[in-house]
């Protein structure tokens, strides 16, 4: 109830200042804009499509969509052409779930619970192309903003990962329970692709919406560190990290 509070709060003065901006700004800016800052908020739609995905999904209560998460990004963003910019952002999303096996108990009928923590980092460089014009000259020193700003764009970069995985466990073997600790964390390369648009609140300020994939996978890491006590993944296929970002944010251009 408190975080509600807190975010209604926060809508609520940022509504606040910018109606007393479009009231004190001129419909107009004094030149075309040079770049842009923006922050997004949104939902991950993980593919969780690979080889330990499948493990998680065959013995433990997870499903692929287990993996959907929350996802907070920033960009900035440098104009090099009237509808081109060029952009560096990062992103963060964590997913978590509480699981249990399907098929086997403890001893006294209680279940074998462990919970997966699954954290994404992408940090990335993007071309971004504007569909339609971002505004007109009226003079040399008057430029008008478009009340709407499509676009499309792509991009690579970096992602990092960490996968963990903690509790309790089943050794075939032997059927005997056992505690520990799995992880894995590294880099590496991701491609993307992503449109949206951006609806005017003042001269400077836009309400964005952007859908964006990426495709990414990554080795599991099986050096294991022993001097933490924590296991590995062993013998995997690279972890798939891809997925569609559905995002909505501010935009500030200066």
């Amino acid at each position: 109830m408190n975080t509600r509070l807190a975010f209604a709060l926060v809508a609520t003065l940022f509504t606040a200042s910018v109606v007393a901006a479009q009231q004190e700004e001129p419909d107009f800016l004094f030149g075309a804009p040079r770049g842009a800052i923006s922050v997004r908020g949104g939902y991950l739609l993980a593919s969780a499509n690979s080889e330990i995905y499948e493990l998680f999904s065959k013995d433990l209560t997870i499903q692929a969509s287990d993996f959907n998460a929350f996802v907070l990004g920033i960009d900035g963003a440098l104009t090099l052409h009237p509808r081109l910019d060029v952009l560096l952002g990062f992103e963060y999303s964590r997913a978590a779930v509480d699981s249990e096996y399907r098929d086997f108990e403890e001893d006294n009928g209680a279940p074998i619970t462990q919970t997966t923590e699954l954290r994404t980092f992408p940090l990335s460089a993007s071309i971004k192309v504007y569909v339609t014009p971002r505004g007109r000259e009226i003079s040399r020193f008057a430029f008008v903003p478009s009340k709407a700003r499509p676009y499309v764009g792509a991009g690579a970069g970096l992602i990092w990962y960490k996968l963990e995985q903690a509790g309790d466990f089943v050794d075939f073997t032997d059927l005997a329970i056992f505690s520990e600790q799995f992880s894995s964390s590294g880099w590496s390369t991701e491609t993307h692709v992503f449109g949206g648009l951006d609806l005017q609140l003042s001269p400077r300020w836009y309400l964005s919406f952007e859908g964006r994939y990426v495709w990414a996978n990554a080795e599991l890491v099986e050096n294991c560190a022993v001097e933490f006590e924590t296991g590995c993944f062993v013998g995997f296929d690279p972890i798939d990290l891809s997925g569609l970002r559905i995002t909505a944010g501010f935009n500030y251009s200066f």
